[in-house]
């Protein structure tokens, strides 16, 4: 659990951040640097918001030996760091990295540099595609309900699993779809805000009805959550679920083979 970095091999996922909305990104209450995974000899970055660069050099983090990044969505908090996290991953010459990435964020209103491009395979996310990178599979599914094209993904490899959802509204199809041994739940409030396509605490009632992971994962914390202490929640909806829940907290570290 020390060791921040993925020199080890062994499987696990790092929390690099844990704030959503804009005051918490944007004051940074909690940090915003980004999800990192080792799965299936493959490392790599899912949404690296402000600070992602700094936070994984903190964290010693080899930036040559990250293999791609995942983004959901072009909206800051998710990418503002996705320029410097590209380059940083080819500065030593080696090439054949990896973006996966709405055509939203690519094309109609583009946040990766055109420079930073040809050193890169890019992928572009549709629903309900399978992209296989040696080892790894990273599924989509449907679009999610945003204000911007969004995709989350259930991440596999021949030993372990986890599925990633992005900003959305909730629908019962969510846990349907992203069935795996670790869901990682981006729930930006306490209870649903009318007028916010963003997933609540209080959706994953409904989600654990349908289906339950061997662990549920709440992180994307906005103010007024981070207010009401997200700790108690998740160990409120774990017991009442009877499923394991937890709220992530910034460079929190899941191994994989201990879930």
């Amino acid at each position: 659990m020390k060791d921040r970095n993925f020199q080890d091999g062994k499987d696990k996922i790092i929390f690099l951040g844990t704030a959503g909305g804009r005051f918490s990104v944007f004051y940074q209450i909690r940090k915003s640097g980004g999800i990192w995974f080792h799965l299936g000899n493959k490392t790599f970055v899912i949404d690296p918001g402000p600070g992602a660069l700094i936070h994984a050099l903190k964290n010693k983090i080899n930036m040559s030996k990250v293999d791609g990044v995942f983004l959901s969505h072009r909206h800051l908090d998710h990418c503002a760091d996705i320029n410097s996290i590209m380059e940083s991953m080819v500065i030593s010459g080696k090439h054949s990295k990896y973006l996966l990435a709405p055509s939203a964020a690519l094309d109609e209103d583009p946040v990766v540099l055109q420079y930073n491009r040809d050193k890169f395979n890019i992928l572009y996310l549709k629903e309900y595609t399978d992209y296989h990178i040696d080892g790894l599979t990273i599924s989509t599914k449907l679009t999610h309900l945003h204000t911007t094209p969004a995709f989350g993904a259930v991440f596999k490899s021949s030993n372990y699993s986890f599925a990633y959802i992005a900003d959305t509204l909730y629908t019962d199809k969510l846990a349907i779809d992203y069935k795996a041994d670790v869901v990682i739940a981006n729930t930006v409030f306490k209870n649903q805000m009318p007028g916010y396509m963003h997933l609540a605490a209080n959706n994953m009632y409904a989600f654990l009805e349908i289906f339950k992971p061997k662990l549920l994962i709440l992180t994307h914390f906005g103010m007024g959550f981070l207010n009401e202490s997200p700790q108690l929640l998740a160990k409120e909806i774990s017991e009442k679920t009877n499923t394991k829940v937890i709220a992530a907290w910034d460079n929190m570290i899941v191994n994989l083979k201990d879930v």
